[in-house]
């Protein structure tokens, strides 16, 4: 790799840092949902009787937390509100939900949280009006991981390591939401966390190891390091954010991409790369390889913790939300394709505003040091040729 890809390297890097959350709102964010979860468990909760947990899903548990493109959007923090000592034989989907609503709004009028709580098709909303702009999701739950191991083996799956951690969840629109049933939603944030890890397992150990070595220290927060995989998703979402923002009124206001696909896809084909630059280009171009078709020819990106989900099972119904994905994936690819073939990195930069957004990429070109900004030709006094991404 020559001297200018370590550069462009760099800079995607610096992009990344300035995509992702701030430490500070981090352990905020971590503060008010640890607070949360103590709420449910004083003695005077309703819900305290069933040993409740809480924890984050989503891109706040991977890792992939991608500043919004406006300062009047928000962070979304996905909550699961697990508890542990209730069954599908004993509860409804409804009752449920309203015992963690009950909580969460005591909760909010306890705290002085003057946005009312509200509720949506399967969780419960936390809107927060300070300077850290934040609304949390809080998703009822119970165990399912028995239930769902017997599902799978019903239907000729093989279990895999994360079927434990799967559980029941609620949703409004379900046919059992308001009667005893055995079949219930299923997710497992859990088990895909530990699936998307295992996926830069190894990357993630070799940085870890070398910061231990840097800092002297004896142990580091995972939050703390970041892999390649972790770096091209956030890019790859603030790169879907603005394009779709600006191409909107061409696909349905729902049709955008949704970052568990992308996320997906990015993990399956993320070889454990050290280069950024190097990880970003093989992801984006065999995303699409791991999208595979079922017996009927229908498009599927199958969950990689639950065979039996299909992420892309909307496509079928709203055929706009594929040809957005499509859309979006052609542009990407062509975006980075014209920014790879750059000579410079200020030029490289410069290509990446308008996909990226101008005040990130500026931000972080004035934040890197003068020699990083420095073409080829001024480094090594020759032109480095440089052959373009095969498509």
């Amino acid at each position: 790799m020559n001297d200018y890809s370590k550069q462009f390297s760099t800079l995607l890097e610096e992009i990344a840092k300035e995509l992702d959350i701030p430490e500070s709102y981090f352990k905020q964010a971590i503060e008010r949902y640890e607070s949360i979860g103590e709420w449910l468990e004083q003695g005077k909760s309703i819900v305290a009787q069933f040993r409740p947990e809480i924890y984050p899903q989503g891109s706040f548990l991977l890792g992939t937390v991608t500043k919004p493109v406006s300062d009047l959007d928000e962070y979304d923090l996905d909550l699961v509100s697990e508890l542990k000592n209730l069954e599908k034989i004993s509860i409804t989907q409804e009752k449920l939900k309203n015992l963690v609503g009950y909580e969460v709004k005591s909760y909010a009028n306890s705290n002085n949280i003057k946005s009312p709580v509200k509720e949506s098709k399967r969780c419960w909303t936390l809107t927060y009006a300070d300077r850290v702009k934040f609304h949390i999701d809080i998703l009822p739950a119970i165990p399912d991981g028995d239930a769902f191991k017997q599902l799978l083996k019903s239907s000729g799956h093989p279990l895999s390591n994360w079927a434990d951690t799967a559980i029941a969840i609620t949703d409004k629109t379900h046919p059992n939401y308001r009667r005893i049933h055995l079949d219930w939603p299923c997710s497992n944030p859990k088990g895909y966390a530990a699936w998307f890890r295992s996926r830069m397992q190894t990357r993630f150990d070799i940085i870890r190891k070398a910061y231990l070595m840097e800092k002297l220290v004896e142990d580091v927060p995972d939050y703390k390091i970041k892999t390649p995989l972790q770096q091209e998703i956030q890019i790859f979402k603030r790169h879907r954010d603005i394009w779709f923002e600006l191409n909107k009124s061409r696909y349905a206001e729902d049709a955008k991409p949704i970052s568990i696909i992308i996320t997906t896809l990015a993990a399956l084909a993320y070889n454990n790369e050290a280069d950024l630059q190097e990880a970003i280009w093989n992801s984006v171009s065999n995303m699409h390889k791991y999208i595979a078709r079922d017996i009927n020819g229908t498009a599927c990106i199958p969950n990689p913790v639950n065979p039996l989900e299909n992420f892309a099972d909307k496509w079928q119904e709203y055929p706009i939300r594929k040809t957005c994905f499509f859309d979006w994936l052609k542009q990407v690819q062509n975006d980075l394709t014209k920014a790879f073939v750059q000579k410079d990195v200020q030029s490289f930069g410069e290509s990446l505003k308008s996909c990226l957004g101008e005040s990130v990429v500026n931000k972080t070109l004035q934040n890197l040091p003068d020699q990083r900004s420095r073409s080829v030709y001024a480094l090594t006094g020759t032109v480095v040729p440089r052959k373009p991404y095969a498509r």
